[in-house]
């Protein structure tokens, strides 16, 4: 992030000698001179803006060495890494104009970059990050680059990654009956908005993985890419090419163009405006809204800039495997759903998906619903860390299986790997068993302790005896699913020292105890021990992920068989669903799919194809009545109850649909129904315990991604409560990693 050159041209700034270099800690500066604590505290005002200094501190020290200048020492070789990791950075504004100058020697040049943006983590095959250490490396810098490279007043002066047309990365567009198109770049970026033009999709590699790309005013187009991809309704992402591009299209906040712009760019989710030409069923079926994305590279700015139109940008794979990274693995992968391929030289160490984030509506709460590009792989853990490991034990964290994440402390650091994926898909096991292997190899990684999910049948379980024998006996744990979720956002807002928290952890399952699968959960955290307190009142769990992607079944099982839903199934389906309910030994108490059911009782009759499909419309659905400034009702109002009433509120819901109400008010209903309950539960608790100030409420799990629930949630109980939600992890199962770190470090073995 251009920290040494920057330390170089302040310490010369201020008359200092000796030099600033790497090491295993982070920047050492040996400076000799009489303003040397001015400088240092001129390090911390002027930082570059991409950098975070964590700690710091000014000693003298005896030195024998006389030094005539100030200068950049190369870093040791072969050196054990006890820093954060470099994420990737976005393209600044001053290389977005080299881009589009016809007299700069980077004009149409998608790989420009500086100390201050351009790919880093993506590329890096071991730290610290030195151009060696890159894959950057197999490019020789032409002397024009050199000498950018050593001048103290150049903007690349020792930029790792710099290189220009003469020496760097080659792109080249064939199609896929193998026929490469000849021409310069800008021909190549006109030839390939020619054909966008003309309806055909385009494997683009990027920074960090290939992106499938149409054109998104073209109805026919995204149709074909979602046939030919196997994605049927999932939102895809839209590139503009600039805000004010976007602003046409997509409500955009201030706070929203701030992130944008920032060196992490994610997508950000937000409402779509009535625009007549952007494809919007076929975008985003079933939703009003988009995942809106700002040309954060290069090569996005190229294309999105010489097309001059709105693009579909979604992560080149068939739907459920991992992002293609190689120009040999997208070929073979994608050669049923690319027309043609954008291909560049850049060999991509550790492959990305976009981040996305969205802001509820009315209180802006930050929701992350995916890590990855920009945000991964460094969470900032340092200080916690290193007063509860004191013991330094090598931990190596699992995850879960669905949105895997795996968390790795091999030093005094915490670094949360990129989004993976589900590894019940064997080619995303097979990124999630490189990437792990990529960690052991960077920091000569060896696991003493392995902490797992408490499911026997997960199959990150199988790295355990694979690589890490030695963890396999005494040094692995088991953590339950939602106990890890409840850590994670204990651990993110540093809850740990707080008397007493409520935990509310609502996810669609996981593994519990006493043959349940949890997800409707309240947690109470005290005196070092986590107890189950509350839950959603258990209803029958039948057919395993059919009852997962059909709505109705999860309808049927909440209602304890109605005789009011018979007509929604068949006469097999009847005799043989209502048995299994009524014979059913496991229960469970997952809100995800009582979600379902309110979704299918008020409407949403289709197959679910992703997770999360049927909540998302009923979030839709409902949040358009909050809009229309429907006044809600609790449905459960004046009922006293230990655990929420399940098939009370679904049978209410029935009720009131059936009665003719307007779909939107009775789901908006459904949402504020759930937090009046939060309010009733985490009142009887409070003052079972007497507490009557500091009343904290945490908030993890997959159903917190729902910005009407949220939303609420803060207007109804931010008056007697302290509320916590998650910002720098998302609430879905990317963040039980991290849980079960703070898990096993914080509470009673």
């Amino acid at each position: 992030m251009g920290f040494r050159p920057f330390v170089f041209n302040l310490a010369e700034e201020f008359g200092l000698k000796g030099y600033v270099s790497n090491d295993e800690l982070g920047v050492v500066v040996l400076a000799q001179g009489q303003r040397a604590e001015d400088f240092f505290k001129e390090i911390h005002t002027r930082k570059p803006k991409s950098s975070e200094i964590i700690f710091s501190e000014i000693k003298e020290i005896e030195l024998d060495e006389v030094f005539e200048n100030f200068f950049i020492k190369p870093t040791e070789k072969d050196i054990v890494v006890d820093i954060p990791l470099t994420p990737d950075f976005a393209t600044c504004e001053s290389c977005e104009t080299e881009l589009f100058d016809e007299n700069n020697p980077r004009y149409f040049y998608p790989f420009t970059t500086c100390t201050q943006c351009g790919p880093r983590y993506s590329i890096t095959k071991k730290f610290p990050f030195e151009r060696e250490n890159t894959a950057i490396e197999v490019f020789t810098m032409c002397p024009n680059c050199l000498q950018e490279y050593q001048t103290p007043e150049d903007v690349r002066f020792h930029s790792q990654t710099n290189s220009c047309p003469n020496c760097g990365i080659q792109i080249w567009l064939k199609d896929n009956g193998g026929n490469e198109f000849k021409g310069s770049n800008k021909e190549v970026f006109e030839k390939l908005a020619k054909e966008l033009s003309h309806g055909k999709i385009i494997a683009v590699k990027n920074t960090a993985g290939y992106l499938l790309m149409c054109d998104a005013t073209n109805a026919e187009a995204v149709s074909e890419l979602r046939k030919r991809k196997r994605r049927p309704t999932k939102p895809f992402a839209v590139l503009f090419s600039g805000i004010e591009e976007m602003k046409e299209y997509v409500e955009v906040s201030e706070l929203q163009t701030q992130y944008f712009k920032s060196s992490e760019s994610p997508i950000i989710v937000t409402k779509i405006k009535d625009k007549q030409d952007l494809a919007v069923d076929e975008v985003s079926p079933n939703m009003n809204t988009v995942g809106a994305m700002f040309p954060y590279s290069g090569t996005l700015k190229l294309i999105s800039k010489t097309f001059g139109k709105p693009l579909v940008a979604t992560s080149a794979n068939f739907h459920g495997s991992p992002i293609c990274s190689t120009t040999k693995e997208a070929e073979n992968t994608l050669k049923t759903i690319a027309d043609f391929f954008l291909n560049n030289t850049l060999e991509i160490q550790h492959p990305q998906d976009d981040s996305v984030i969205k802001f509820s509506p009315k209180n802006q709460q930050k929701i992350v619903f995916r890590r990855s590009r920009g945000f991964a792989p460094n969470y900032f853990f340092a200080e916690e860390l290193s007063m509860l490991n004191k013991n330094k034990n090598k931990i190596l964290c699992l995850g879960g299986d669905l949105k895997n994440t795996f968390a790795a402390v091999p030093n005094n650091h915490v670094y949360i790997s990129e989004y993976i994926g589900d590894l019940a898909n064997f080619e995303t096991y097979e990124r999630f068993e490189k990437t792990l292997k990529s960690y052991q190899k960077i920091f000569s990684f060896e696991p003493e302790i392995i902490l797992s999910d408490l499911h026997p049948k997960y199959e990150n379980r199988k790295i355990i005896k694979n690589m890490c024998p030695s963890a396999e006996s005494a040094g692995h744990h088991k953590i339950q699913h939602h106990q890890a979720h409840f850590a994670a956002i204990l651990g993110e807002k540093k809850l740990w020292n707080k008397e007493k928290v409520l935990g509310v952890v609502w996810d669609g399952i996981g593994f519990g105890k006493d043959t349940e699968i949890w997800g409707g959960e309240f947690f109470l955290y005290r005196n070092e021990e986590m107890e189950r307190v509350s839950q959603l009142e258990n209803f029958a769990w039948i057919l395993g992920d059919k009852m997962s992607k059909t709505p109705k079944i999860s309808a049927l099982a909440v209602s304890g068989n109605d005789e009011a839903l018979k007509e929604a199934f068949d006469k097999n389906e009847w005799k043989i669903y209502t048995q299994l309910i009524q014979k059913s030994e496991v229960k469970t108490s997952s809100m995800g799919r009582f979600f379902d059911a309110i979704a299918f009782i008020l409407g949403y009759e289709k197959q679910i194809y992703f997770e999360g499909e049927a909540a998302m419309w009923l979030e839709k659905i409902s949040q358009e009545a909050f809009e229309n400034n429907h006044q809600p009702v609790d449905y459960l109002a004046g009922k006293n109850f230990e655990n929420i009433p399940s098939k009370a509120l679904f049978l209410r819901v029935l009720e009131e649909k059936i009665f003719g109400k307007d779909a939107g008010e009775i789901g908006l209903n459904f949402h504020y129904t759930l937090i009046k309950a939060i309010q009733k539960i985490a009142y009887r608790h409070f003052d079972k315990l007497s507490v009557t100030k500091d009343r904290h409420l945490a908030f993890s799990g997959g159903v917190w991604q729902n910005s009407l629930l949220v939303d609420l949630a803060i207007e109804v109980l931010s008056e007697k409560f302290s509320l916590y939600f998650h910002e720098k992890l998302s609430p879905n199962d990317e963040n039980i990693s991290f849980g079960q770190l703070n898990y096993y470090l914080n509470l009673k073995k």
